[in-house]
């Protein structure tokens, strides 16, 4: 209950002792004077000589000054006007048998024929007594003045000489000329007192449990309202009334449904059933909607409205998938960590920070080992997601099944052996930040199809799944094939392609870039050389290295040249010291130069490449994984290299099963 003008309690003051103002025009306050110094101990009781309007307008005047209150008492008429009127709790002074047993006893003693007049009622039992032994009393009853001093005259004009009542009927009894007996005694008074002071303690409990509630949805961002079983609105909460655009002092009262149609409780109060998670639109919002009905004591008494704001669910969504992403999903490199002089790196950086900026999707071509995934990398450290995740992803290095699972998830039973509870996919996991395709000219046919609706939809539909889960996801693409050919053949979408091919970047070879050989050796040189704990020789097996270097053709790119220089460092950190011996191994290390009159490659890199592959063989015996090891490419790369087809293997298995 709510109350305007009635301050009952004041925050921080929980523990003071019960106020408590008893109103008393008649005989009660001698009783009430005689029993409240038995109660300073645990309540704090005034004593007003006033009754009806007068003790309201009292009390309004006191409590706007300051004072408190929790419990009024009274009794008779006056404690019935009050307990109608006033705001506050009002505890009536209820005459018990043994009062009136013995208030008639007195009145015997002072005359044969007696009258008991009572508010409200006669007393049933009292009849049945006084036939039972013969007793002459005349009963009565009263709800106002005007009845109890028509009363008094009906009993006198029936001989009756004394009247036993309450202090308003005392008063008119002798008024009129009769001898009057209070009907209440210490006991009941106190009775009274007790009642008040436990009304005023739970009222504080209350009180307080309420405080912690208001607090509780006082600081929820989600909006909560509850109605009355009339959907009468009862109290919202700051969220709802931002919500609404309405204070709650408009609203209390009114019916939910006429202030948002579109909220309206109506229908759970009717059924009696929860509607949770339904989504609405209010105003240019959003919501998740739950109506829940009240039950107390097996009585449906009203229903309550909680809201959330979609955004802010998406909101808490991000941060609990930052929370929970793997911390391998992070971009180690910056722009800055690609090494190069040439006009062919210095274009690709800046052209690489210009794309950063943007969110479109961004494909980088190049061969094998030029440092595709060091540029994604880099644009995601420039870009404003770089506090999200980096996800990348070979796609390549999977079976097409364990891709598809892989890229979209699966929700749990949806093939043999799924994990309980599903699996969020790598698209999810990059949810807000990138995520890095590689080898995407690899990925198969059907899972082209997947992904041209990811980039178009903007949402992944898991294994499994009916629903697809939103995803904001930026892609940055790479391969080293030609994608032009690919979708020319067949092996690749065209619409895929276009739809990736928005932003490009293409890295050429180290081939291409001799002047970069030297410091991203001497970068390599010195990293390894720190590791092995030998970074003293790097100036000298920089002199005898990277003239070495400078002529070879580098057919795998960067990723051979770090291998070789590798190798060159264990040799180093183990020999200790450089002398001619070590020098002749460390030009061991170094691949073959390019003939004085071998050109530059300049044209067609596959053809030189698949020539150098060749060479690498021949001086392997054959051993592919000695050679792929020598080119620092892997098994599948080489195979691909060669001829791109399968390996032969997979080959010789395709004739016997059939194409």
């Amino acid at each position: 209950m709510c109350f305007k003008w009635w301050n009952m309690r004041t925050p921080g003051r929980a523990d003071r002792k019960p106020k408590i103002w008893a109103f008393s025009l008649s005989k009660l306050n001698e009783l009430l004077e005689a029993v409240i110094p038995q109660l300073e101990p645990v309540a704090e009781v005034r004593v007003f000589h006033l009754g009806f309007e007068e003790a309201l307008d009292a009390a309004r005047a006191l409590i706007k000054g300051g004072d408190e209150v929790d419990v009024f008492v009274s009794a008779g008429s006056n404690g019935a006007y009050l307990k109608a009127r006033a705001p506050v709790p009002v505890v009536v002074v209820a005459p018990t048998g043994f009062d009136m047993l013995a208030a008639l006893s007195r009145a015997r003693k002072l005359s044969g024929r007696v009258g008991l007049v009572t508010y409200g009622a006669v007393t049933p039992e009292l009849e049945q007594f006084k036939d039972l032994y013969d007793l002459e009393i005349a009963q009565r009853a009263y709800v106002t003045a005007q009845d109890a001093r028509a009363a008094v005259r009906a009993l006198r004009a029936a001989g009756v000489e004394v009247v036993v009542g309450p202090g308003l009927v005392c008063d008119l009894a002798e008024e009129a000329g009769l001898r009057g007996v209070f009907l209440y005694s210490e006991s009941s008074v106190r009775e009274a007192l007790a009642r008040a002071v436990e009304i005023a303690r739970v009222a504080r409990v209350e009180e307080a449990r309420r405080e912690r509630i208001d607090t509780i949805l006082h600081h929820l961002r989600d909006g909560v309202v509850a109605v009355d079983a009339e959907e009468r609105v009862e109290s919202l909460n700051p969220a709802m009334e931002r919500l609404l655009g309405v204070s709650a002092a408009k609203v209390v009262g009114a019916r939910l449904s006429s202030v948002a149609p579109a909220l309206g409780l109506a229908r759970v109060l009717e059924s009696g059933v929860p509607e949770l998670e339904g989504i609405q639109t209010v105003g240019k919002r959003t919501l998740v909607t739950n109506r829940i009905p009240f039950v107390e004591q097996g009585t449906q008494t009203g229903a309550v409205l909680t809201c959330q704001d979609a955004s802010e669910i998406a909101r808490v969504d991000r941060s609990l998938r930052s929370h929970e992403r793997p911390r391998r999903f992070v971009a180690r490199h910056e722009l800055a960590d690609v090494i190069g002089v040439s006009p062919a790196v210095r274009r690709a950086r800046a052209l690489a920070a210009t794309y950063a900026r943007t969110d479109a999707t961004v494909l980088v071509t190049g061969a094998s080992g030029t440092g595709k995934e060091l540029f994604a990398q880099g644009i995601h450290n420039a870009s404003p997601r770089h506090s999200h995740p980096f996800v990348a992803v070979n796609c390549a290095a999977f079976p097409e099944t364990l891709l598809e699972s892989e890229l979209f998830g699966y929700e749990e039973g949806a093939f043999t052996g799924s994990r309980r509870g599903g699996r969020a996919g790598l698209f999810e996991a990059a949810h807000t930040g990138t995520i890095f395709l590689d080898e995407i000219g690899d990925m198969p046919l059907p899972l082209q199809t997947r992904l041209l609706r990811v980039l178009q939809e903007r949402e992944v539909l898991r294994l499994g799944a009916n629903d697809p889960t939103p995803v904001d996801v930026r892609v940055v693409a790479a391969t080293n094939r030609d994608l032009e050919r690919c979708v020319a053949d067949g092996s690749f979408r065209a619409d895929l392609y276009y739809r990736l091919d928005i932003l490009h970047l293409h890295l050429p070879p180290l081939a291409e870039r001799p002047e970069d050989v030297g410091p991203v050796a001497g970068r390599l040189l010195e990293q390894a050389l720190r590791r092995y704990g030998a970074l003293a020789l790097r100036d000298r097996a920089a002199a005898v290295l990277l003239p070495l270097l400078a002529r070879c053709p580098w057919p795998g790119n960067v990723r051979q040249l770090e291998n070789v220089v590798e190798r060159a460092a264990v040799l180093c950190s183990s020999a200790g010291a450089l002398g001619e011996a070590l020098e002749d191994q460390l030009r061991a290390v170094v691949p073959a130069p390019l003939a004085p009159d071998a050109p530059r490659r300049r044209g067609d890199p596959d053809d030189a490449e698949r020539a150098r592959i060749e060479q690498v063989l021949r001086e392997c015996n054959g051993n592919q994984s000695e050679a792929a090891r020598r080119l620092g490419i892997g098994r599948t790369t080489l195979w691909r290299k060669r001829g791109r087809g399968a390996p032969r293997q997979l080959k010789a298995r395709r004739t016997i099963d059939g194409p």
